[in-house]
Formats: structure tokens, C-alpha cells, sequence
């Protein structure tokens, strides 16, 4: 009886799983915009040295930006709203789409846009990148191991290998 009673407490959204969410829903969007004005900002300032391509990074960031947000907005929901196992294995591929290509997408278009500067930018594109690694190593991590997650997403008739 107490093993059924343990395993109904690890289930739903909550905990870490609820803690996840909540970076993914709030944390993370925020986050988005607020790195994404400091770096159109900075471009701003420093646009007589990056050159003519100053308002085609702007946009880019902003598109970036709002395709990132929406990204991290939907597996927020789909962790909350849609409890199968496939959402677990959505939310892994989107953690590490959402945590590393932006990262290495910006890298690549400031250094096509500013190639004078590029060489300089290289290490911060390999800072962030690494720190987005090492995010979505851990949310991954949980992920496949939780017990309130293997409680929560489970797998129905419709998942199964037929």
C-alpha cells in the first residue's frame, strides 16, 4: 500500500518536472528577450565598426528571438497538457534545439554579417554553447531517469511498436 501512495506523490507536474516547466514557460522566454535587446543593442553602439549589416542582424536576432520564445512556450504546454511519452521525447529534442542552435545559428550568421570581427565572437559562440550543452545534458538527464516523469508521461496503446 505505501509503494502505491509513493508512486501516486511522484506523479503530475511538480517538483523538478514543475520547476522545468516553469523555466521553460517564464524563465526562459524572458531570458530570450532580454539577451536578445542587450545584443541588438550593442550591435547598435558598435554599428559604424560592424558596418552596413547592423539593421539585418537586428531583424534576424528579433526573428530568432520570437521563434525561440514560441519554441520554448510550446514545450512548456505540451509538458504540462499532453501527458504521453512522446512528449518526452519531443521535449528532449526541443531542449537541445532551444538551449544549442540558436547559439551556433547566431554564431554563424554575426560571423557571415561582421566578418571583420568574427574571430573575436568565436569565443563567446563556444562559451554559450557549452553552457547550453550542459543545460540540456541535465534536463535530459532527468528526463530519462525521474520517476515522476516515467509516472506522468506514460506510454499508451498509441505509442506502442506494433
Amino acid at each position: 500500500m505505501a509503494e502505491y501512495q509513493g508512486q501516486q506523490e511522484l506523479r503530475g507536474v511538480g517538483g523538478w518536472l514543475g520547476f522545468l516547466v516553469f523555466i521553460l514557460g517564464i524563465a526562459t522566454p524572458i531570458r530570450i528577450l532580454f539577451e536578445t535587446k542587450a545584443a541588438v543593442t550593442h550591435a547598435a553602439i558598435m554599428a559604424q565598426l560592424l558596418g552596413p549589416n547592423v539593421p539585418t542582424y537586428v531583424q534576424f536576432s528579433w526573428a530568432l528571438a520570437a521563434i525561440c520564445v514560441v519554441g520554448a512556450l510550446y514545450l512548456a504546454y505540451r509538458l504540462v497538457a499532453v501527458h504521453r511519452w512522446s512528449t518526452v521525447g519531443i521535449v528532449i529534442v526541443g531542449l537541445w534545439c532551444l538551449y544549442l542552435l540558436p547559439a551556433v545559428i547566431d554564431a554563424v550568421v554575426t560571423s557571415l554579417l561582421f566578418s571583420k570581427v568574427a574571430g573575436g565572437m568565436l569565443v563567446d559562440a563556444l562559451w554559450s554553447s557549452a553552457k547550453a550543452a550542459i543545460w540540456a545534458t541535465i534536463w535530459t538527464t532527468y528526463l530519462m531517469a525521474s520517476k515522476r516523469v516515467a509516472n506522468t508521461y506514460g506510454k499508451d496503446e498509441a505509442e506502442a511498436p506494433t
